[in-house]
């Protein structure tokens, strides 16, 4: 069974579904972040070609582990050197992005990871018009969205006013789409559905519930 680093924040019935397929480590708050993404994983935590690079100061550490040359802290730029991610070989970061990490494409965003959920080899979705229009320019098949209804949360676990991001509210794995939280709340519902839908995959959300930011997962 693989790992799976996620927000200790997740709510109940998102644990029970994660912990038939991954060994579920939760991450605890931690002071090297402002509290809302203090225990993502996209904050700490990159995947590149089945590697994962951390942050010297990452709340977990292990022995295959590549430690990258920034900590994270808490004043933006300094908490994104490791919000980046994979589409296909190529890899999107920003100037901010950590040395160790190698970008191939960057985009002005810093929340690289954030504002992006990669759903294919080469397709993504997008909270981002700049990372939209970037990512286009390469061929890579992109969905943008304008969404207003996913919640950054306290260190308490109840909704703040910051608004989060898809990449981080949700997680690609063996042709499931999960969204934390109920896909009816999104105002974007629509191109959401068709996006997944045209990449034949399996959508899994929890009715009722609010869409949360918890920075998507790191699965090894």
């Amino acid at each position: 069974m693989k790992n799976l680093l996620i927000d200790g924040r997740i709510r109940d019935v998102e644990m029970d579904y994660l912990s038939k397929y991954f060994n579920v480590k939760k991450l605890p708050i931690s002071n090297y972040a402002y509290e809302q993404i203090s225990a993502h994983s996209d904050i700490f935590y990159c995947r590149i070609n089945d590697k994962i690079i951390c942050a010297p100061n990452a709340p977990i550490i292990e022995n295959n582990f590549i430690i990258g040359m920034s900590k994270v802290e808490r004043k933006y730029p300094k908490d994104v050197p490791y919000n980046a991610c994979q589409i296909g070989n190529r890899i999107i970061g920003s100037k901010y992005t950590d040395k160790t990490i190698k970008p191939t494409i960057t985009v002005k965003q810093g929340y690289v990871k954030c504002s992006i959920c990669v759903t294919s080899s080469n397709s993504c979705i997008t909270t981002d018009y700049g990372i939209y229009n970037i990512l286009k320019k390469y061929g890579i098949d992109v969905t943008y969205i304008v969404e207003k209804n996913i919640k950054l949360l306290d260190k308490e676990g109840n909704p703040t006013k910051m608004q989060g991001f898809i990449g981080g509210a949700s997680l690609v794995f063996d042709h499931n789409f999960v969204l934390f939280g109920d896909l009816e709340k999104l105002e974007s519902k629509d191109r959401v559905l068709q996006h997944i839908e045209k990449y034949k995959l399996n959508l899994v959300d929890f009715k009722g519930m609010d869409v949360n930011d918890y920075g998507g997962g790191i699965i090894y």
